[in-house]
């Protein structure tokens, strides 16, 4: 199929070099500092005070009375209302980096750099997006699914998901862009990947979508993006994997604080450890790519790393010991206690 030739009109004002448009949100990301009513000037107020446990009722932020007081208010689908379930006292910053961090798919990526690439090389990168617009179409889901069931009594957990959906949105815009920029569109594979990343879209708990989906998921793709980034045969490609990796840390970053905000105030943060280490082996026990890249993808970076004169499969067969060290780094950031963190060293080097 032929490529999208529409870019190659702009191919002088797409070059590669023309990369300031893409710290766009770099420099924007300075000026919220200086902003007359940062989010973080809230909770210096009677706002600032957020309650443990919401009511299902009503469609009310906090400080916002019912007037009379004995009116009634209707019940609302807030599955998710307590404070410790969501909570971290870091989320007015990650909400107003979020906002000013945005970037554009179509003005912010040097797309023309990637025009014409060599068959193999872009065969290989198609390879490599199919399989991770898998994973962002998964981050992109999982937290649409959770807004509507959050109290707005927690609004801020709302602004920051609200802004995680429009950045995985925007990532899945960039990779099927990507994928047909030159006529190839996605790879044919199994539905392996299908099956894994299904069970993370129903989880039932909020608490362990946040886990292995924020804190293990997205650290995993993080950790992905820089072989990919490492290795990118164009500027394009190039682009992409920095930007959305800004984001990844961004999302992987609230799930380890609100992680470890759980466990500080936890009444009893053995029980929670025990429960994180039972959600880690139940993952483990159904999703094999919890460990390993799939086939597909070591042979993408088997491709593209020989045309830097980089083992690329290598660096696929060492990935799993990384991610597995990052990972334990991340719940141990998290302050997971050290029983807790013991069991899951043994379990990822078990497996």
């Amino acid at each position: 199929m032929a490529p999208v030739t529409r870019l190659r009109d702009r191919a002088e004002a797409d070059a590669p070099d023309q990369l300031s448009r893409g710290d766009r949100g770099a420099r924007q990301s300075r000026r919220w500092l200086a902003s007359e009513i940062p989010l973080g000037a809230l909770l210096e107020t009677p706002y600032g005070e957020v309650i443990d446990e919401a009511p299902r009722e009503g469609l009310r932020v906090r400080t916002h009375d019912v007037d009379p007081p004995e009116a009634g208010l209707p019940t609302m689908p807030w599955t998710v209302n307590r404070k410790e379930q969501v909570w971290t006292p870091r989320l007015a910053h990650l909400v107003e980096q979020a906002n000013a961090s945005q970037w554009n798919a179509s003005l912010d990526i040097p797309w023309s750099g990637a025009l014409g690439l060599a068959d193999h090389l872009e065969e290989a990168v198609c390879d490599l997006f199919t399989w991770l617009l898998q994973q962002e179409l998964t981050a992109h889901q999982v937290p649409a699914a959770w807004l509507p069931q959050i109290h707005p009594a927690f609004l801020e957990v709302r602004l920051f998901l609200s802004g995680k959906v429009m950045d995985e949105a925007r990532h899945t815009e960039a990779c099927i862009k990507r994928l047909w920029l030159n006529g190839v569109g996605p790879t044919a594979t199994s539905p392996d990947t299908d099956r894994a990343l299904a069970l993370l879209c129903l989880l039932e708990d909020y608490e362990q979508a946040s886990l292995l989906v924020d804190v293990l998921g997205e650290g995993q793709i993080l950790d992905v993006f820089k072989i990919v980034y490492d290795l990118a045969p164009d500027e394009a490609t190039r682009r992409i994997v920095l930007l959305s990796r800004r984001d990844e840390a961004r999302h992987v970053s609230y799930g380890v604080a609100r992680l470890k905000h759980r466990i500080e105030t936890a009444s009893d943060p053995e029980a929670v450890g025990r429960q994180i280490v039972d959600w880690i082996a139940a993952r483990i026990e159904v999703s094999d790519e919890f460990f390993a890249l799939p086939e597909l993808v070591h042979e993408a970076l088997g491709v593209l790393g020989r045309e830097v004169g980089v083992d690329g499969k290598q660096r696929a067969r060492e990935f799993p010991a990384e991610a597995n060290a990052f990972r334990r780094s991340r719940l141990e950031a998290a302050g997971l206690p050290p029983r807790a963190l013991g069991q899951v060293r043994s379990l990822l080097e078990r497996n």
